[in-house]
């Protein structure tokens, strides 16, 4: 069976009340616009070009000088400084007028993305996964504006090569040969574009983010993200944050505690991941997470001790009374999957 990955879709049972009710309580990325009725947030779209002449399509998140985040309404991320000198962060020449010039990376938007999940009830991991972008061995969303004291953007690349006639759906339907997977639509004579918002959890609250780059192609796919295996340096760093990613939780899109990767490639609604000790932003904040999946024993589940997860402290306690372990065996760790999820606000659900 082949399952398209679009966890980030809206879920009735994820509200408080009636969706009109719905709204941000604290919103970390103020150049974007939400709209928690169609779950996305309206970006800024940016035009810039390669040294070699093709066009880079992009949005700007995050960036590492405080200054800047707060003159482009940018979130704050000083971590990422840490990542200038590696390898797979681009170099890129701006403007006065803010105008990108990238040294490299490219983006091929083509593929379709399509998952085969494995055998029922166990769909994670997948019998196949392919992601609907791929970056080349110099793309990776981080970049170092070399005339600008070095500052750190995150700039993932929404579409590339490609003029503005080929990429405007500004009422949505838009051609993911084209552009990334999570573009709901865009517009560039408006110069926006709508991203669809993902779902998870921090410090026991609702937390919506996006999600663009991913180190492996599993993981790009689950997330509707690029493939992007340059970026895998950005874990050596220290540039990084920890996402928790349950595995195998309770399943049922009505049940309350549902949640988890084999709930997700079942069309029953998002992973809803758990960002470990995210509650506001600070000095060791990043978009770049280290992914860490958490599966529930044997025991826990013969017990019904399978509960929703909603905080990082909660869960690094169950994983430390061995109720959740790593699929790898032994305590939850790292799998060595990074992915590029921006923070874009908490919720009142």
């Amino acid at each position: 069976m082949i399952f398209l990955a679009s966890f980030s879709a809206p879920q009735g049972t994820l509200a408080a009340g009636p969706v009109t009710d719905k709204k941000i309580t604290k919103q970390f990325l103020t150049s974007g616009q939400v709209d928690l009725v169609r779950e996305v947030v309206t970006l800024p779209l940016h035009r810039g070009r390669l040294t070699s002449g093709e066009t880079v399509w992009f949005v700007l998140t995050d960036v590492s000088d405080f200054a800047t985040s707060k003159k482009l309404g940018l979130t704050w991320a000083p971590s990422l400084a840490k990542a200038k000198d590696l390898t797979s962060t681009r170099v890129a020449e701006m403007d006065d007028s803010g105008n990108f010039t990238f040294k490299s990376g490219r983006v091929d938007f083509s593929p379709s993305q399509s998952l085969v999940g494995g055998e029922a009830p166990n769909f994670f991991p997948p019998k196949m996964a392919r992601a609907g972008s791929v970056g080349d061995a110099h793309y990776s969303p981080l970049v170092r504006v070399t005339n600008s004291k070095d500052i750190v953007f995150n700039a993932p690349v929404i579409a590339f090569n490609v003029g503005p006639d080929k990429i405007t759906f500004c009422n949505g339907s838009p051609d993911y040969s084209v552009v990334t997977d999570s573009v709901a639509s865009i517009c560039p004579d408006k110069g926006t574009v709508d991203l669809k918002l993902r779902f998870g959890f921090a410090n026991g609250k609702h937390l919506r983010y996006l999600s663009f780059d991913a180190n492996s192609e599993e993981s790009a796919t689950l997330e509707s993200s690029t493939f992007a295996p340059a970026e895998s340096d950005i874990l050596q760093s220290g540039a990084i944050e920890v996402i928790y990613t349950i595995v195998n939780g309770k399943m049922g899109g009505n049940d309350p505690n549902r949640q988890g990767l084999d709930s997700a490639i079942n069309g029953e609604g998002p992973s809803l991941d758990i960002l470990a000790h995210f509650t506001e932003i600070s000095a060791g904040y990043s978009p770049m997470w280290d992914v860490r999946l958490a599966e529930w024993t044997k025991e826990a589940i013969s017990k019904d001790q399978r509960k929703l997860i909603t905080d990082g402290d909660v869960l690094e306690a169950k994983s430390a009374s061995g109720l959740l372990v790593s699929p790898a065996g032994g305590p939850v760790k790292t799998t060595g999957n990074l992915v590029n999820c921006p923070v874009v606000g908490f919720t009142n659900e």
